[in-house]
């Protein structure tokens, strides 16, 4: 019995979904990918050792590929890793003929996609996404980059994937957090485009939910159906950036600080934090709302902690938010659960009072 696959399309993209996606990139292997020169395959140190087995296990002709091994973890997704890429695609022979498959997480598909993009101006690639977040998130759509000094993708271009594989099983290698992490993005999902789905995943903890294909496949057609009304982000797409303005001023200030910092998801879930009250405060998001979504994030996630002291050096970050317009911080809030509102100018006192009110919440979290 034939295993089954869901298929769909993001901005011009074929994505496959389910347990029977390796059967669907072997026949792309064996007739349109048969032409390429030389198949490059890109992981970090986790993927190499624990996903790439299992995908040479069913797609045995990947074993032959040229494989590059990066090292783990955002503080690595810079300028320089994208080098040592360059270089050993340089000495074996890559050119625009040849194909990078990208093996591994967020990080691995933006940079890796990032990279193929501009060595010799264009060479395709492949993304084979291993942790939830990049399943949802990080290897659709076409956003591909780097960071810069610990600012969160500062350089990049939108490159879109020949494919995608979507295979669930790789979610059995991931450490708790790192599908946590995931978790977050599913959540912003839900959040700004379907209250259903919100109801849904927050009606049982994230430790203990088993059918996460559906869940998959639910988030990957909210984002399909988004991405495909403005593939380059001049308008809709922006509502996809909910709780990410804030998220990555957590995020980059961890970075700075932090001997382990929070993961991309954690941070996200702390930026929505801060959002959703930004958007009870100016855009009528019911204080029940805002409570209910603050509930249910700290449930799952633990509240990161920052001084008072740290606030000023947040809101700094994020004057260097992509999304800002002439100087003006530039934010998608929510309405309702489920209806979000892309570019919403909001002044940098209300961003302060936010990040004040976050700094009460390990004190004070909302309950029923």
């Amino acid at each position: 019995m034939a295993k089954k696959i869901h298929s769909l399309e993001i901005a011009g993209t074929p994505v496959y979904i389910g347990q029977g996606v390796f059967g669907e990139l072997q026949e792309h292997l064996d007739t349109k990918l048969a032409t390429r020169e030389v198949i490059f395959l890109l992981a970090d140190e986790n993927t190499i050792e624990h996903c790439y087995p299992v995908l040479i296990s069913m797609v045995p002709q990947l074993e032959k590929a040229n494989k590059i091994i990066i090292k783990a973890g955002e503080e690595n997704k810079t300028l320089a890793t994208c080098e040592k890429v360059w270089n050993q695609m340089a000495v074996e022979g890559a050119n625009r003929q040849s194909l990078l498959i990208n093996l591994g997480g967020g990080m691995v598909s933006d940079l890796g996609g990032f990279a193929a993009s501009v060595f010799h101006r264009g060479m395709p690639f492949v993304n084979i996404p291993t942790s939830l977040m990049a399943m949802i998130d990080a290897s659709l759509g076409g956003k591909t980059g780097v960071d810069l000094y610990s600012l969160k993708n500062q350089i990049g271009l939108f490159s879109k994937p020949s494919s995608v594989y979507i295979w669930p099983g790789f979610l059995s290698t991931l450490p708790h957090r790192q599908l946590l992490s995931g978790f977050a993005e599913m959540l912003k999902h839900a959040l700004i485009a379907d209250g259903a789905f919100w109801k849904k995943l927050t009606k049982i903890p994230m430790a203990v939910v088993s059918d996460w294909e559906d869940h998959i496949l639910t988030a990957i057609q909210i984002k399909a159906k988004i991405v495909n009304k403005d593939p380059l982000e001049n308008g809709i797409r922006r509502q996809l950036n909910f709780g990410h303005t804030l998220g990555h001023a957590f995020e980059t200030y961890s970075l700075r600080n932090d001997a382990s910092p929070l993961t991309h998801g954690e941070a996200v879930a702390m930026g929505m934090i801060c959002e959703a009250y930004i958007s009870y405060r100016s855009l009528g998001l019911d204080h029940a709302q805002r409570d209910e979504l603050v509930r249910n994030i700290l449930l799952n996630f633990t509240h990161y902690k920052i001084p008072t002291t740290a606030i000023d050096e947040l809101v700094e970050i994020t004057h260097y938010d992509k999304k800002n317009r002439k100087g003006r911080l530039m934010l998608t809030l929510i309405r309702d659960i489920g209806k979000a509102v892309e570019g919403q100018q909001c002044e940098l006192a209300l961003v302060r009072e936010s990040l004040f009110r976050y700094t009460d919440f390990s004190r004070h979290i909302p309950r029923e």
